[in-house]
Parts: C-alpha cells; sequence; structure tokens
C-alpha cells in the first residue's frame, strides 16, 4: 500500500506525460484490481462512473490501459508500467520530428526575411525576465561568448543557482567563454569550477567599479545596466559593431586583465 508521500511522486512524474491526478489515481486502482470493469474502478475510487468512464478513455488514448472481454463484460486491462518508458520514447521520435520541420521552417522563412544590411537591430528588456531571455539565446551561441561584467550583481539580482546553472548549460552546448570580472567572492566561486562551466576568467583591478556589464556572442552585443538594483538589458544585432567589440575593445580589456 502506498502512502501519501509516494503517490504524489508519482502523481508529479506522470503530470510531466500530461496525465492528471484522477487519471492516475485509476491507473494506480486499476493496477491493484487487475483486471476490473468500469464500474469497479469507480467503486474503488468513489467517483461517479460516468467520469471515470470519460478518464479511461483517455488513459486507453494514451497507453496506460487497454480492453479486454469475458464474454459479455468490457474489461479494463493496464499496462505494466513500463509503458510509461514507451510513452517517454514515443515523445521523444515526436520531438525530434518536430525539430526537423522547424529547421526547414526556420530556413524558408529565413529566405524571405528582408535584410536590413548594416543597419543596427536593437531590442530592450526592462527586468530580470528579458535578461533570461538573452542568456537563453547565448546557449545558441556558434561562437564563443564574452562577458564583461559585475557578476556580483547580477548573481544578486537572478540569484546566483541561476547563473551556475546557466553556466553548466552553456558548458553542456561545449560553448566556450571568455569572462572578466571586478575580484569577488562569487567571481572566484566561479573561477574555481573554470573547467566545469569551460570558462576563462580573468580579473581588473579593484579600483575599477561598475554597475553595467557587456555579453557579446556571433552577431550579437547585450549591454546590460543595473543601476538601482534595475536590471536593463539592450540587444544589438549587427555584425560590424559585434566584430568591433570582439576584435579590439574586448581584446584590448583581456590583454590588461589579471589570471
Amino acid at each position: 500500500m502506498l502512502n501519501k508521500a509516494e503517490i504524489m511522486t508519482i502523481e508529479r512524474a506522470l503530470a510531466s506525460l500530461n496525465i492528471n491526478p484522477r487519471e492516475a489515481a485509476i491507473y494506480m486502482a486499476s493496477l491493484e484490481l487487475w483486471p476490473s470493469t468500469v464500474q469497479e474502478i469507480a467503486n474503488k475510487l468513489k467517483q461517479n462512473r460516468i467520469t471515470v468512464h470519460s478518464a479511461i478513455d483517455q488513459l486507453i488514448a494514451k497507453g496506460l490501459l487497454y480492453e479486454s472481454r469475458k464474454g459479455k463484460r468490457r474489461l479494463i486491462v493496464p499496462e505494466k508500467p513500463d509503458a510509461l518508458h514507451k510513452i517517454v520514447r514515443k515523445r521523444q521520435h515526436e520531438l525530434n520530428t518536430l525539430e526537423h520541420s522547424l529547421k526547414n521552417a526556420t530556413k524558408l522563412l529565413s529566405s524571405i526575411h528582408s535584410s536590413t544590411g548594416n543597419v543596427p537591430s536593437v531590442k530592450i528588456y526592462e527586468d530580470v525576465s528579458g535578461f533570461k531571455r538573452m542568456l537563453e539565446d547565448t546557449l545558441n551561441a556558434k561562437s564563443e561568448v564574452l562577458v564583461f561584467s559585475n557578476v556580483a550583481l547580477l548573481a544578486e539580482l537572478v540569484g546566483a543557482n541561476y547563473l551556475e546553472n546557466y553556466f553548466k548549460l552553456r558548458a553542456h552546448n561545449e560553448i566556450h567563454t571568455r569572462l572578466i570580472f571586478p575580484p569577488g567572492e562569487f567571481a572566484a566561486r566561479v573561477n574555481k569550477k573554470a573547467a566545469q562551466y569551460n570558462i576563462e576568467v580573468r580579473y581588473l583591478p579593484p579600483e575599477f567599479k561598475w554597475q553595467s556589464g557587456i555579453f557579446a556572442w556571433d552577431d550579437y552585443i547585450a549591454i546590460l545596466s543595473y543601476t538601482g538594483k534595475k536590471l536593463t538589458c539592450t540587444i544589438i544585432e549587427n555584425e560590424n559593431i559585434a566584430q568591433f567589440y570582439r576584435d579590439v575593445i574586448f581584446k584590448l580589456c583581456w590583454q590588461n586583465a589579471k589570471t
């Protein structure tokens, strides 16, 4: 007999497969009764037969239950719990198919996108969620990510754990990063994990203080302001500006920063 905590664990796992708590309860009841009628499941759960019947049809469609017959009786039989892995594999196949379709659609849409030449494209975000959207964009970078930032202020605004999880995701995508930070506790903590995060960290002398930052990748530059505990993120897309910052400004700062 499962306790309440174990049942909640199962419900949370099944919820990720779009199986709601009622459907989860019906599946667990059917495993216990195996096989059973709709009425028997409804009686066990003390629920309305019509409601249970509708949920059973959904579970059959999702591949967790199937019908059997014994004479004229309609029996409901649960698939073994291993069937959950089949659902996951089916979902993975659907996602792979979707990803392939979106790649083709993206190429076709890009072919009709009117190029603005050297005219910069600018986006402005005025909250933490916009900054996080920018970080998500960098996870698709084709070049290394260059960061010149006050990481202690960033960690304060978005959370140290969030930033470190972002570093892990970036490293998982095999994106190398160079960072210039002011010296401090969080900067040192990040530097200790440089190999794990696939990063190189350098520091500017402590007399330099700033409340801004720049992220650069591919043809993008994101300029950050942390003034007054408010995070503003301005993203500029322009090949020439990005190249100037990457190959001139950041390079000069990197050469003068300390390991």
